[in-house]
């Protein structure tokens, strides 16, 4: 069961993260448009918490299931 929860980690991960870019930031902007948040500050931060927290997540995930008992 970890092992499904960390590969759908992994996939909200690859789809928060990839589409970021220097010059463009689609996640943010879809954010943004969902109307979920006022203002541009907002929207990022959720997004930067969100990412932060999925990969922690993903990595704690890694190790208690190499952790051989």
């Amino acid at each position: 069961m970890l092992h499904v929860i960390s590969v759908l980690i992994a996939f909200c991960l690859i789809i928060l993260i990839a589409p970021q870019t220097p010059t463009e930031n689609i996640v943010l902007r879809k954010l943004l448009e969902s109307g979920l948040f006022t203002n541009y500050s907002k929207a990022k931060d959720f997004l930067l918490w969100s990412t932060w927290i999925l990969i922690f997540l993903f990595l704690l995930l890694l190790i208690f299931l190499n952790i051989t008992f």
